[in-house]
């Protein structure tokens, strides 16, 4: 079972799971099913009230289901940084002449093609 099937019985269908099949039952990460649910900010106090209880599987989603309304969410995943290495980095600021700091916040900006094209331009001497 993926986190979407559970999520989806969670919130929209109102399903109820059976954890005494073994598939949901290793498919259930409430780790996970944390992680997507405080992708909304009106879910973060209830997902950090469960939190601060080690609970079986169970009674975790037993609690999500009864308290989440009967409707579609949509959870966003926030996604990765993109990865450059430390020399790129410097590339890159000293490209638009600003710092490393501010240099990671023009990498999140900046779209994969112009990250290429940018880095391509300095690439001269590099192995």
């Amino acid at each position: 079972m993926e986190i979407f099937d559970i999520l989806n019985a969670m919130t929209h269908t109102k399903e109820e799971l059976d954890f005494d099949n073994d598939e949901i039952r290793k498919g259930y990460q409430t780790f996970i099913v944390n992680r997507f649910l405080s992708m909304s900010e009106v879910l973060i106090p209830l997902v950090n009230e469960i939190n601060r209880y080690d609970v079986p599987k169970d009674v975790h989603f037993r609690y999500f289901h009864s308290t989440l309304p009967k409707k579609k969410f949509y959870f966003k995943y926030i996604k990765k940084a993109k990865d450059l290495s430390a020399d790129d980095k410097i590339v890159i600021a000293n490209h638009f002449q600003i710092g490393l700091r501010e240099a990671d916040e023009y990498i999140k900006m900046l779209e994969e093609s112009q990250l290429k094209e940018i880095l391509e331009i300095y690439k001269y001497g590099k192995k």
